[in-house]
């Protein structure tokens, strides 16, 4: 039974993500998630309580899988610089081989669909990335400006070249990928 309510919610958070990576938050209803998802709608909402309710849980799970990647080959040794620049390419990285996350999360995080305890959660998860800015701003490696600022110079930076690669105009190859990386490290560095 807990393996078929894991496929079933997963295949309902799948459905969800395509769904409204395709054609957005509110043109999405359960019904077309549970059509998508092959399950009933009555189903759905066994697991979740509503669609914002859906929305929420799939970000997390989102937020929780793209830490586990971008962290995955971190060690406690190695320098900040490095730490840095493997953040970036492991970001770059995953939302290329994860499009619709990219989607998804751009218009959630952008919208009034996210709760006190979904920002909580995800700041929670985002605890590495965190200690990764708060190290480097220490060791005064970073412009002094706050986190935040830091964060959108990067976000913005990363999701547009994330964006160019996506639509092919700009081929990912080792060196102008790793010359990308260096350019946006360059830009927030002291």
């Amino acid at each position: 039974m807990k393996a078929e309510f894991q496929d079933k919610k997963a295949a309902a958070l799948k459905a969800t993500l395509e769904l409204i990576a395709e054609q957005g938050f509110h043109a999405t209803p359960m019904s077309q998630i549970a059509q998508k998802a092959n399950i009933g709608v009555g189903t759905i909402y066994r697991y979740f309580t509503c669609k914002e309710d859906l929305i929420n849980i799939l970000y997390i799970d989102i937020k929780t899988h793209l830490t586990r990647y971008i962290f995955r080959n971190r060690s406690e040794n190695m320098p900040v610089q490095e730490g840095f620049k493997q953040f970036l390419s492991n970001t770059i990285h995953y939302f290329i081989e994860n499009p619709a996350e990219l989607s998804f999360t751009e218009q959630y995080e952008n919208s009034p669909l996210i709760t006190t305890a979904t920002r909580e959660e995800s700041s929670r998860i985002s605890e590495p990335a965190v200690d990764l800015f708060k190290q480097a701003l220490e060791q005064n490696l970073l412009k002094k400006l706050p986190l935040e600022i830091l964060g959108a110079l990067i976000s913005g930076a990363t999701i547009a070249l994330i964006k160019l690669y996506l639509s092919g105009k700009v081929k990912a190859d080792d060196t102008s990928f790793a010359a990308s990386i260096d350019a946006i490290w360059e830009m927030i560095k002291k």
